[in-house]
């Protein structure tokens, strides 16, 4: 054992370590106390805590250090960068570990797109691990470019940077035991298993941890969370672009249970990834909330490694890996350096990698008329948008109808919104209406739909709509904005729709304008029209979402029609 070797030569004096962190305070997360002595590393593990003299050292006077935070389930392709360029972004945030569930690259490219995330993370200065995608698609009516099956996913089973099965969000294949579900909750037996359960039954939620399932990133209450956490789970404390769930449930954290508590970002908008941050703003505003500081890092740090099982991460201890953070200020979480493996982390917008990829839109040009919607009634089941939340609402309005078609015209706050299947060129599509984002005189569409990630598309006229759409293929997928018939601006996501090779500035940059533009067009301030618009397709998250098959009710779990009488 080398660094055994190493490491008694720096204790007795004989030896220098590589790095020194000299005469600051840190966290000690095992007795939840501030200690005081110097950090010894060793190539890029923590040999001893004590008085130590190193070939480089940093003087940490007035500083408190704490492990290296970790993301607990987060879905790369959001971010809209690679996991190459992603892991820069990270650790300028003092991330230095996340779990990271490709199924959104999946749902496109199947194992393709799970070989090209463990590809590029491995090029990533930060360190990744894979829960591989339990449902793709994420329901069996579901039109994606993939189907997953438990032998596709063992293949990937041995691999080091693999620790388990990504969320389960098929609950009535866990719940009927369907054998292809029971397959994959096989082969991932002896490793972690995600789950997805928002709102699930008492009743069934027992079934739902029997399986093996045993943590839950969608918990939207207090009561919610506690009541998982007593039947053993831990709860990833969500706090995404649009998923915000931190008000909601950090008061069921206490000092009896806050070791099954944990920080993830799920899906985080690079925008937000660099100006509010990632699990370093959820310990932030965990600490503005009153918990304790210290338990707010444990929170962010040791408690996501030992949810995880990875042993050699999150605390500051001899045979810890050297994945720091330094503190200018413990409350406020002002970072002043981040040290990954042993070294400080200078650069952050280093991309060394191009991919080569493939136009994945699959689907022809449309015309203006695909947009009119046939009256079937004079009321119309309308999607509610429920800001700061993935849930939306069940809204019930009354509709004229002019020639055969519903004409919502009357609401200024109501949209149209289409998804339109791109994978396979099937021509299948659906419409339906839009409350909650308020934009007017133009129209947004993009390739980023969870999970299937078809084109999804809302506007206030049915010309802006269809010439977004077109615009959208010509570029390959992305995201395009249209007003009056003119194309606004677009960014173009050139691999699968979902993610570019553009630096990290420029994405920064051209997210912001986009941004920038909608709110122009009545957006109101604190939403983000794309990562909200994305989950609008998602049939697994409450209470009604927009499929390419039709409108579907998550409460019956079946499609229900957009008009009636």
């Amino acid at each position: 054992m080398e660094i055994l070797r190493k490491g008694k030569g720096a204790t007795i004096g004989n030896d220098k370590c590589d790095l020194v962190l000299k005469n600051g305070k840190f966290i000690n997360v095992f007795t939840e106390e501030i200690e005081e002595g110097d950090i010894g590393i060793i190539d890029d593990t923590i040999i001893g805590i004590g008085s130590y003299e190193g070939i480089k050292e940093i003087d940490c006077s007035s500083k408190v250090i704490c492990p290296g935070f970790m993301d607990g389930h987060i879905h790369v392709e959001s971010s809209m960068t690679t996991p190459e360029s992603y892991g820069n972004v990270a650790l300028a945030n003092g991330v230095t570990t996340v779990v990271a569930d490709p199924h959104e690259i999946a749902n496109v490219l199947g194992i393709d797109g799970i070989s090209f995330m463990l590809d590029s993370a491995q090029r990533s200065p930060l360190d990744i691990y894979f829960m591989m995608p339990s449902c793709v698609p994420a329901v069996s009516f579901e039109e994606n470019g993939a189907i997953l099956s438990a032998e596709d996913l063992s293949k990937f089973i041995d691999k080091p940077e693999v620790i388990g099965l990504g969320e389960v969000m098929d609950i009535p294949s866990v719940i009927e035991q369907a054998p292809s579900m029971m397959n994959k909750l096989n082969v991932f037996r002896d490793k972690i298993i995600d789950g997805h359960a928002p709102q699930i039954s008492y009743k069934h939620l027992n079934q739902y941890i029997l399986s093996g399932v045993s943590t839950d990133h969608e918990c939207s209450s207090k009561e919610e969370a506690l009541e998982k956490v007593k039947l053993g789970m831990y709860i990833l404390i969500r706090e995404g672009s649009a998923a915000k769930n931190l008000k909601d449930l950090i008061s069921a954290v206490n000092n009896k249970n806050f070791r099954r508590f944990l920080f993830c970002t799920d899906d985080r908008h690079l925008e937000d990834l660099v100006e509010e941050g990632s699990i370093n703003n959820a310990i932030k505003l965990s600490i503005q909330s009153g918990i304790d500081p210290i338990k707010a890092y444990i929170m962010g740090s040791y408690n996501g490694y030992t949810c995880y099982g990875i042993k050699d991460k999150g605390a500051i201890a001899p045979g810890y890996k050297a994945d720091l953070v330094i503190l200018n200020d413990l409350n406020e979480v002002d970072i002043y350096k981040v040290i990954k493996s042993g070294r400080e982390i200078d650069d952050y917008n280093k991309l060394s990698y191009i991919v080569k990829s493939e136009n994945t839109m699959n689907i022809e040009k449309l015309k203006e008329e695909d947009f009119r919607i046939l009256s079937n009634g004079n009321k119309v089941n309308v999607i509610g948008v429920t800001p700061g939340s993935l849930e939306t609402k069940l809204l019930v309005k009354s509709s004229k109808t002019i020639d055969g078609y519903l004409d919502m015209s009357e609401y200024e706050d109501i949209l149209k919104i289409g998804v339109f299947e791109r994978h396979k060129n099937t021509n299948h599509y659906s419409l339906g209406y839009l409350s909650g984002l308020c934009i007017k005189n133009c129209a947004i569409a993009q390739s980023i739909a969870h999970d299937s990630h078809n084109i999804i598309v809302i506007g206030d006229n049915d010309k802006d709509m269809c010439k977004a759409v077109n615009k959208l293929i010509d570029i390959g997928g992305g995201i395009t904005i249209v007003s009056e018939g003119v194309l606004i601006d677009s960014l173009s996501l050139e691999i699968g729709g979902l993610m570019t090779n553009s630096p990290i500035d420029y994405v920064y940059n051209k997210l912001k304008n986009l941004n920038r533009l909608v709110k122009n067009y009545g957006l109101k301030p604190d939403m983000d029209a794309f990562i909200t618009l994305s989950f609008m397709s998602l049939p697994v998250i409450p209470k009604v979402k927009l499929t390419s098959k039709g409108l579907f009710s998550y409460d019956l779990f079946k499609f229900i029609e957009l008009s009636f009488n």
